[in-house]
């Protein structure tokens, strides 16, 4: 998927509540990956969404929520 593709797509959690509309897309420009998606602005900082828990993108963009992202079991 093209990174341009990505600006306007609406963005949802798991829990079916809408998080916003992708505005920005931060790039690890290094590594060549996707780090967040920028939904918002608070002055001067972006509110993003990490990419790691981005579960699905199609006409929208699935995201894990917050709230199981804490119940899942750690992985060590």
């Amino acid at each position: 998927m093209l990174v341009s593709e990505y600006y306007d797509m609406p963005i949802y959690s798991t829990n079916a509540r809408y998080i916003g509309k992708v505005q920005e897309v931060v790039l690890d420009l290094d590594k060549g990956e996707a780090l967040g998606l920028g939904f918002g602005r608070k002055g001067e900082k972006v509110t993003t969404v990490p990419y790691d828990s981005v579960l699905a993108v199609k006409d929208i963009i699935l995201v894990q929520s917050r709230q199981a992202q804490k119940q899942e079991p750690s992985r060590e």
